[in-house]
């Protein structure tokens, strides 16, 4: 299977990977919501009896929902790169399989 196949009008298989890779490599976003985090204060209540310290656990839990996410989107990417694995698997040996054949033929 050639990697310039048009299957969808004009995106190849080239086009899809390619997405797949600026999506990889885009963390940028990653990076600058940590460093707005970090220059974020972690506040204080300044009311008597009122809890002090909120804006930390806020800071902690977008932390994480940043880290959840792009996991998430990794997990996604290594799923479909398995599915374009395992099709590629079986497309070289639904190719191979008649080459086996006709050599078993000829002998």
């Amino acid at each position: 299977m050639s990697n310039v196949k048009n299957i969808f009008g004009d995106i190849t298989v080239a086009d899809i990977l390619q997405r797949i890779n600026n999506i990889i490599n885009q963390t940028s976003y990653i990076t600058s919501a940590c460093e707005v985090l970090t220059t974020m204060g972690d506040g204080d209540s300044g009311v008597c009896g009122s809890p002090g310290n909120v804006m930390g656990e806020a800071k902690a839990n977008a932390l994480a929902g940043i880290v959840q996410s792009r996991e998430a989107t990794n997990q996604h990417i290594l799923r479909l790169y398995e599915k374009i694995y395992d099709d590629l698997i079986r497309l070289s040996e639904a190719e191979q399989a008649p080459k086996e054949n006709m050599e078993m033929l000829v002998e």
